[in-house]
């Protein structure tokens, strides 16, 4: 996740997180999580064990498209 600054945000413990979960479902706002359903849904509990994808840079070819 990023702030309005740009800048990466920490993920907050469980504790926080709970704690944050039962104000957003209070005040009914959204997580930015859906269920299968497309619902909202509350941070994920394993969050913190979440790693970023990388993948190495596609080399293209002179004058080959992007897409």
């Amino acid at each position: 996740m990023t702030d309005p600054t740009g800048e990466p945000t920490a993920i907050p413990d469980p504790a926080e997180r709970a704690a944050l979960n039962a104000a957003l479902l209070t005040d009914n706002i959204e997580t930015g999580f859906w269920d299968e359903r497309g619902r909202p849904a509350p941070w994920p509990s394993d969050i913190d064990q979440w790693q970023p994808e990388t993948r190495e840079p596609v080399t293209r070819r002179p004058g080959e498209q992007p897409f």
